[in-house]
């Protein structure tokens, strides 16, 4: 067995599933009423959280054929039904790509608005079906946390020194000075707006 290929694959099961849940529990406390557009924004980076382990379980059912491992060939067998429900809600996909990652277009840059491209999708049509794609998502996360509890450790532990060392490496950059980098392109934009008779001014200073 690959260990490496199925270290990757638990690294970003792990990851996405635990940024989905951390953000499903967090924005639940702020409240719809209150935080409208936060809400709703949150939900939007979900889809893509979702999408992006959708398709992290298909590279994982590649793994596991090539591998043809009876213990990897049995955790996608378990996995399968759940990995089947949340494909049932196609209007995930679409929101990643004409709403979120390809605002308004497809893939030959015409206009394809998210509201018609959604016509006929299913969506999670009340909080019991969503509390559903969450909880099954959960359950994903579970079976490959108790599958390769091992493997899972070390990946971990691996990446996450190399992370530290990345953070800490960011941290040591020399600061830029924001207004005295960005104030050619100001400069700049500004003669434009001047030499065309633009009738209003940006980024001015009070």
């Amino acid at each position: 067995m690959d260990v490496e290929k199925l270290k990757h694959t638990l690294f970003n099961v792990n990851h996405l599933c635990s940024h989905i849940a951390c953000s499903r529990t967090h924005v639940k406390k702020l409240g719809f009423e209150n935080h409208e557009q936060i809400y709703t924004d949150v939900h939007r980076i979900l889809n893509i959280y979702i999408c992006s382990l959708i398709d992290e379980l298909i590279v994982f059912e590649k793994f596991v054929t090539k591998e043809d491992n009876f213990y990897l060939t049995d955790t996608f067998y378990a996995l399968t039904p759940l990995l089947d429900y949340i494909k049932q809600f196609d209007s995930i996909r679409i929101t990643r790509n004409k709403l979120l990652a390809h605002h308004n277009r497809n893939l030959k840059k015409e206009f394809a608005p998210w509201w018609k491209e959604l016509e006929g999708k299913r969506f999670a049509s009340n909080n019991e079906e969503e509390r559903m794609i969450f909880s099954t998502i959960k359950i994903i996360h579970e079976i490959f946390k108790k599958r390769f509890p091992q493997e899972l450790a070390d990946v971990l532990d691996e990446y996450n020194k190399e992370i530290d060392i990345y953070e800490s490496n960011m941290k040591e950059r020399q600061n830029v000075d924001s207004n005295k980098d960005i104030a050619p392109t100001i400069e700049e934009v500004q003669k434009r707006m001047k030499e065309l008779h633009f009738t209003f001014t940006i980024m001015t200073k009070k």
